[in-house]
């Protein structure tokens, strides 16, 4: 098994996260999953059976297949496959309710005429009621990948018919890093995301994951 790809890719107001990992020789495939605020919200798969026919298998043949598949999911976000997916609720409130500041920072950082905060998942947000889950995120400047240190974190448990509850909070290390665990309710009313916020004199940013019933 090859070792995989992992790249944030920020377009518009969002940041995916694309993996793209082989399953092994005994599962000749390239998966290769998009991931927004902590969810899946596509993902490829592709066969390499064929190299199989002429063992041994070159690891470069796998890798370049990977490289492909991956570069090609990359261009297919950045072109605006995904830009017609519609938010949910809590998305649109959470952009709404940005003061104007924030909102002109994020169309100056799409338009590439400033170098301001973004917020990268380290991994995948998965919340659930009633468990504990890790946050692991960096702050980094969007053109120069410089690590934000001494940045605000906050996370909050936000709902569209309850006022956010405040989870956890901190500030980025000298590498940009945020890391701690939360612990969710048993249960809450309405739809319910985990919100992720992180804010410096070099901009603002946050993720969000919808919280899952297990």
């Amino acid at each position: 098994m090859i070792t995989g790809y992992n790249t944030d890719v920020r377009h518009g107001n969002r940041v995916y996260h694309v993996q793209t990992e082989d399953k092994g020789l005994s599962n000749p495939k390239i998966e290769t999953l998009i991931y927004v605020g902590g969810e899946i919200l596509d993902n490829y798969r592709s066969s390499y059976e064929d190299l199989l026919a002429s063992p041994p298998v070159p690891e470069t043949a796998i890798q370049s297949r990977m490289d492909e598949q991956h570069r090609a999911v990359i261009r297919d976000i950045k072109n605006g496959k995904y830009d017609q997916t519609p938010p949910d609720l809590l998305e649109q409130q959470a952009f709404n309710d940005r003061p104007l500041d924030q909102a002109i920072l994020e169309f100056l950082q799409q338009e590439g005429d400033v170098e301001t905060l973004e917020l990268v998942l380290d991994q995948p947000l998965k919340p659930a009621f009633g468990e504990a889950f890790r946050v692991q995120v960096r702050a980094r400047l969007c053109q120069s990948q410089s690590p934000v240190a001494n940045a605000e974190v906050t996370v909050k448990l936000v709902s569209s018919l309850k006022k956010a509850t405040s989870l956890l909070s901190g500030r980025t290390d000298a590498e940009g890093r945020f890391a701690g665990e939360v612990q969710l309710p048993p249960s809450q009313p309405g739809q319910c995301a985990v919100l992720v916020s992180c804010g410096s004199d070099q901009g603002f940013d946050e993720l969000k994951a919808a919280v899952v019933a297990l």
